[in-house]
């Protein structure tokens, strides 16, 4: 049975069942502080296990693509870890409990997997009896294959009974598969908690039952809910009766196309195998992240995915692979995924972009890393020592990508050692960042005032599409964090209604501002953001005093509003008109819309012509001269993508979406707001074009009056250089080419200049260098020369003179500028000319340095540099005589 048709009998298998199919969950949480990436099923459900969730069901059944780092060590090592996976779930939210939850999963593997019952056993938590009793009575299965565990590993989440985190909580029943007695440790008394291997956890049944409360005080919910997860990767090696994840079907033409590239035959048995293993693993996360919207970067998501860009390019070098090829694993991996996710073979040959634009970059850091270790050697060699600190190899590791085992070999080769210890400790600290940043933190479910608030108001209704106004109820009062009865002028506060005309901040474009007032108050608001469906409008009361559950007025500044919709409705022509100039691969990357400018990010591996910038304004402001209608209709997801409506990279929508209709240029999904008519819009004018990441660009614009009033701006700068140049708008170009001409040819006299008084300065300073010992010294002031000018002297002096000390200064903009320069058989015998420079600066009131042969050095006390070129010469004799 193929891993998609496990996949595909589930998801039927609960849908008959009576659960609406939902959609996966982006990776990226959305409204959801404590994770960092979605790792399991229920994430997207949290408020639905609370009752103040919105989703109109009450059993649903999903598969979730999932990532979790904290076992990342353990990838490709083990039969099961994994960095991405995804997680099959069935949940009730106050519907059925533990009964129909058993017997359901029995029943689906026993007749949708057709496993056979002796090779499965179950797991309870210690104190649950109800589960036992299921299992044993209801379902039938044997009491010696019913193991008793305690909360750490039969309790959701883990030990939670004693050690928190407080919020609903229960224990759970798990389902093992029995690979037999050959696999594993082989004892007789092998059982499901021991680590052979020889048992699979497949499925996990969790009762969510219990509302933790402080000291462990567990108090029954009001309504029980069951959350289950079974990893699909899991289910399929059992299924398919292979020994590890890894050779699955879905995972056999990527490990095979990863062979062939690094020209290395796969046995999953050998490290080599495990590497592998690994590559296939980290890719697949790599490719999911950027199609939900992740970036490799330096921060948070973007950095744990660059991680593992460079941990699968390690394995590639390990391999014997020095040049790019991960890049080349996209199409396989789009293919073999394309059953539940054809959004990857869509986007395939953006996402190849970025890999290999990543996998360019790596190899040059590696390259700079190397010279970095060479730094490293070279210092210890100089100051005597004889080991590199495992700080220092952490950070060839960390910063630059750099291999620890390549690290020790290379100061071995060198005679040189590697604190491995202290490199482990380093190692270690990061691992655990790692663990606590795919982990939950704090109280799992939100018990802040918007908790409370949901407790009684699920949502707040937006009537913001249709007017600008409304009458509402004051929901709650929020200051300081805390829910309060009333707010006085001068009180900063946040206010939740029951509907509103504010619209939230989302999908790019910034919340609406206004007022909200009653006879006897008034509250300016200056924000408006979203929390778990409920609209919160941020401001400070400058009038009265607002109560809650009092009826308010609330009016948004339409103007503010009007020039936002311009901006959104353009950002959505520039798209399309993006894609017919440059290509269709360059897909919105993100994007911002206020009431001032709009600012598109999209993919393109190269900055955007001028004549193409001519061509967008062109086709764009076309488009709002044919002021074509845009009109938004709601419909399901499925439908809207059918009639070809565009889906935003990494953006999450729900079963039902608006969408955004401008003319036949444009279909997308979006829940801004927009004109009416492309006429509206105005003047569109490109402002900036830029790069803000590899394969990332950026394009600002304005939009009718803010563009008008750029365009004033220019008339304006135009109207001023036309009097700087005393010349009219007609000619002024051709007056500042000619000045441009008569500019050049000052410069070219300048130069001119420049190189006669260096050479006429060379020939004084070379016919009057005093000696000593045999060594030409010159110390000179050089006047009214710059820096450059300064070094050629010092060249044209080394040139003319054999065995020579020198050092020259100048003063140029009230700055003194010193160059210590000497022949090469000063070196040899130990003079250094940075030292040197740096000793004669001080003088000055300034400092300097560099090689031993040519240094720099300045100060800020010109009136001294004299003096410091006397001091310059009696160091330079003092030099000579002590070392020639």
């Amino acid at each position: 049975m193929k891993t998609n048709e496990i996949r595909r009998k589930y998801l039927s298998f609960f849908e008959k069942k009576g659960h609406s199919l939902l959609p996966s969950d982006s990776l990226v949480p959305e409204d959801d502080p404590t994770l960092l990436f979605t790792g399991a099923g229920m994430n997207q459900f949290k408020d639905m296990f609370l009752g103040k969730g919105t989703l109109d069901v009450n059993k649903a059944t999903t598969c979730q693509k999932c990532i979790r780092t904290g076992d990342i060590d353990n990838v490709g090592k083990t039969p099961t870890h994994h960095t991405f996976f995804e997680m099959l779930g069935n949940f009730s939210f106050g519907d059925y409990f533990k009964l129909e939850a058993i017997e359901m999963a029995w029943e689906f593997m026993l007749n949708e997997m057709k496993l056979p019952e002796e090779r499965l056993s179950v797991s309870i938590f210690q104190d649950d009896e109800e589960s036992y009793g299921i299992w044993l009575n209801k379902i039938g299965i044997p009491e010696d294959k019913i193991y008793r565990f305690g909360e750490k590993e039969n309790y959701w989440p883990a030990s939670a009974p004693s050690e928190g985190p407080n919020g609903p909580c229960g224990p759970c029943s798990e389902i093992f598969y029995d690979r037999g007695e050959n696999i594993g440790c082989r004892r007789k008394e092998c059982a499901p908690d021991c680590d052979c291997e020889r048992f699979v956890e497949v499925w996990n049944l969790v009762f969510t039952q219990f509302d933790r409360r402080d000291g462990g005080v567990l108090n029954p919910l009001p309504n029980k809910n069951v959350d289950t997860g079974m990893g699909l990767e899991r289910m399929a090696s059992v299924v398919q009766g292979v020994s590890t994840n890894f050779e699955i079907d879905i995972f056999e033409p990527i490990i095979q196309n990863i062979s062939e590239l690094v020209e290395v035959e796969y046995d999953s048995q050998t490290e080599n195998g495990k590497m592998m293993n690994r590559i296939a693993d980290h890719i697949r996360a790599i490719i999911f992240c950027i199609s939900d919207g992740v970036l490799p970067g330096n921060e948070g998501r973007g950095y744990v995915e660059r991680r593992l860009l460079r941990r699968a390019v390690r394995d590639g070098l390990k391999l014997g692979k020095e040049e790019c090829f991960l890049y080349k694993l996209v199409p396989v991996i789009a293919e073999v995924m394309h059953d539940a996710y054809p959004e990857i073979k869509q986007r395939r040959e953006n996402i190849a972009r970025i890999i290999k634009n990543e996998e360019e970059r790596f190899h040059e850091t590696l390259f700079m890393g190397s010279k970095r270790l060479d730094e490293l050697m070279e210092g210890l060699r100089s100051s005597g020592q004889k080991m590199l600190s495992g700080q220092d190899a952490f950070q060839l590791y960390d910063t630059f990508g750099f291999p620890f085992e390549i690290t020790e070999s290379t100061v071995a080769e060198n005679n040189l050692t590697v604190d491995k210890e202290g490199f482990e400790r380093e190692m270690e600290k990061q691992r655990e960042q790692a663990r606590s940043s795919t982990q939950m933190t704090g109280n799992i479910f939100d018990e802040g005032p918007i908790g409370i608030i949901k407790e009684t108001v699920k949502e707040t209704i937006f009537q913001g599409y249709e007017k600008c106004e409304t009458e509402s109820k004051v929901i709650g009062l929020i200051v300081d964090e805390q829910l309060v009865d009333s707010a006085e002028a001068g009180q900063e506060i946040h206010i939740v209604l029951d509907q509103t005309p504010f619209y939230a901040e989302a999908g790019g474009q910034v919340g609406d501002t206004g007022i909200i007032q009653t006879n006897d108050s008034k509250v300016e608001i200056s924000n408006t953001k979203k929390v778990n469906d409920i609209i919160v409008h941020i401001g400070k009361v400058v009038d009265g005093k607002i109560k809650a559950n009092e009826n308010v007025t609330c009016v948004i500044d339409v103007e503010r509003r009007d020039a936002i919709k311009r901006n959104h409705s353009a950002t959505h022509l520039l798209h399309s008109v993006l894609r017919q100039v440059v290509g269709q691969h360059a897909e919105q990357s993100g994007s911002s819309v206020t009431p001032e400018r709009l600012r598109f990010d999209f993919h393109h591996f190269e900055g955007v012509k001028e004549a193409e910038i001519t061509r967008i304004e062109e086709l764009m402001n076309g488009r709002v001269m044919e002021n074509a209608s845009v009109i938004t209709d709601q419909m399901a997801l499925d439908q809207a993508r059918k009639a070809g409506a565009t889906a935003l990279f990494g953006e999450k929508y729900g079963e039902n979406v608006r969408v955004v209709n401008i003319g036949d240029y444009s279909q997308e999904l979006c829940g801004g707001t927009h004109v009416d008519n492309t006429g509206e819009i105005g003047l569109f004018k490109i402002i900036s074009e830029s790069s803000i990441a590899a394969g990332i660009r950026r394009i600002e614009a304005v939009t009718g009056n803010e563009a008008i009033a750029w365009a004033r701006r220019k008339e304006e700068t135009l109207e001023r250089l036309c009097g700087v140049l005393e010349t009219q708008e007609s000619t002024v170009v051709q007056r500042a080419e000619e000045l441009m001409q008569q500019i050049k040819s000052f410069k070219k006299e300048v130069q001119k200049a420049s190189r006669d008084s260096v050479q006429k300065y060379s020939s004084d300073f070379t016919s009057k260098a005093k000696e000593v010992l045999g060594v030409k010294v010159v110390t000179e002031v050089v006047k009214g020369v710059g820096v450059d000018d300064l070094r050629k002297t010092v060249d044209l002096i080394k040139k003319s003179l054999g065995s020579v000390a020198i050092i020259l200064g100048t003063v140029e903009n009230g700055r003194v500028t010193l160059i210590a320069s000497l022949s090469s058989d000063l070196v040899k015998k130990g003079l250094h000319a940075g030292k040197i420079a740096g000793e004669v600066a001080k003088i000055v009131g300034g400092g300097g340095g560099g090689r031993a042969d040519m240094a720099q050095a300045g100060g800020q006390l010109p009136d001294k540099i004299y003096d410091a070129m006397d001091l310059g010469f009696k160091i330079l004799q003092n030099k000579i005589e002590d070392h020639v």
